[in-house]
C-alpha cells in the first residue's frame, strides 16, 4: 500500500495495548480462545490501523460534511466520560516506553463471512515518548488457516524516529524514508486521528470525537468500554467509529475494534505481553533505528512542503 493511502492512525494503535490473553474482544460480544500463544489522509501521511488489502475502497461512502452527532449525553453520562478521560490522561502522562505483541482479525463482510476473519495477523508494536514508534506484522494467516509468506503485499513494517517515517516495501524491496515537515516533528502522535494514549489531553479528545461509555460484552467484569465517533471528515475517512476497553483498576488498554467507513467491515485488535516503561530496554538495542536489508533500494522522499519550494530540476536557473 502506498503511503498516500495511509494516515496517522497506526501510531495510535499503541494506545490500544492489552495486558491479558484470557479474553479476546470479538464482534459478537464473545471472547473465543486464541489459537496459540499467551483513517481523508493529510500530508504527510503516517501508517494506519487499516491493514494492507483492507483499506476502504470504492465501496466506502463519500462523506464530505462533518459527521452529525450520533448520540446525546445527559449531564450524568457526560460526567462519567469526563472522569474516565481524566484518569486515562493521568495514566498516559506516565508512559515513557511501550512494548507489546498484537493479534489482529480482519473481517470482510462484503465479500466474506461476517463470523470468519479474512486474515489473522501477528506482530509487534514499540513506542518511546514523544513520537518514536515501530510497527511490524510478522505472520499472516488466511481463511484456509495456512500461513501466508510475509514477503507479500500484506507485509507491513514501519519505523518512526520523530523526524521521518521509514516504510519497508517487501514487494519492491525498497526502504522508503518519508521525511516529516518541521511542523509535524515531535507531535505527530498527538495530531493523529486516534490519539487515545500518547500526547493528547482529555479536552483534546473531546474536541475531536463524540465519546460515550457503553456496556462491555457479556460476562466481562472490571472493564470500561468507550465508543468514539469522529467529529471531523479527515478522521471519519479512516473509520466510522471505534470501541475500546480499559481496565478499571489500572486504566490499562484491553481491546480495540475499528468499524470501517462502510459500516460493514471491521478490524479487531488483541494486544498481549505488554510492557510499559521497561527498565531493561536500554540493553535490548534501538528498535527505532532503520536498517536497509541487503539488496534493497533506499528511497528518500522530502516533505510535500519542501518539495513545493524546490525549483524544477530541468537545467533552468
Amino acid at each position: 500500500m502506498h503511503l498516500r493511502f495511509i494516515s496517522y492512525t497506526l501510531i495510535a494503535a499503541i494506545s490500544m495495548a492489552i495486558s491479558a490473553l484470557a479474553q479476546q474482544y470479538q464482534p459478537n460480544g464473545g471472547y473465543p480462545p486464541p489459537s496459540g500463544g499467551n483513517i481523508q489522509p493529510v500530508q504527510p501521511q503516517l501508517p494506519t490501523l487499516v491493514p494492507r488489502g483492507a483499506q476502504p475502497g470504492v465501496q466506502q461512502p463519500v462523506r464530505r460534511l462533518p459527521p452529525a452527532p450520533p448520540f446525546t449525553l445527559t449531564s450524568q453520562q457526560q460526567a462519567q466520560v469526563d472522569q474516565v478521560l481524566r484518569l486515562w490522561e493521568q495514566r498516559n502522562s506516565k508512559v515513557k516506553t511501550f512494548d507489546t505483541g498484537f493479534r489482529r482479525w480482519v473481517y470482510d463482510t462484503v465479500f466474506g463471512r461476517p463470523d470468519q476473519p479474512k486474515f489473522v495477523d501477528l506482530g509487534v508494536i514499540k513506542y518511546a515518548a514523544p513520537d518514536r514508534g515501530m510497527f511490524r506484522v510478522d505472520t499472516t494467516t488466511g481463511k484456509d488457516g495456512r500461513e501466508v509468506p510475509i514477503e507479500d503485499a500484506r507485509a507491513e513494517h514501519w519505523i518512526s524516529d520523530g523526524k521521518s517515517i521509514v516504510e519497508y516495501n517487501h514487494v519492491k524491496k525498497q526502504m522508503i524514508v518519508h521525511k516529516l515537515p518541521p511542523e509535524l516533528q515531535g507531535k505527530a502522535i498527538a495530531d493523529g486521528p486516534l490519539p487515545f494514549l500518547f500526547g493528547s489531553s482529555a479536552q483534546q479528545l473531546k474536541q475531536r470525537y463524540f465519546i460515550r461509555v457503553i456496556a462491555p460484552p457479556p460476562n466481562v467484569q472490571g472493564q470500561i468500554c468507550l465508543e468514539a465517533y469522529p467529529r471531523f471528515q479527515k478522521d471519519a475517512a479512516n473509520f466510522h467509529h471505534a470501541q475500546f476497553m480499559i481496565t478499571i483498576d489500572k486504566m490499562e488498554p484491553f481491546a480495540l475494534k475499528l468499524i470501517q467507513p462502510n459500516t460493514k467491515d471491521f478490524i479487531v485488535y488483541q494486544f498481549y505481553e505488554t510492557v510499559i516503561n521497561d527498565p531493561m530496554r536500554m540493553f535490548r538495542g534501538d528498535p527505532f533505528r532503520a536498517n536497509k536489508p541487503m539488496g534493497w533500494q533506499s528511497i528518500v522522499e522530502e516533505p510535500a512542503s519542501t518539495q513545493a519550494r524546490r525549483p524544477p530540476n530541468d537545467g533552468r536557473r
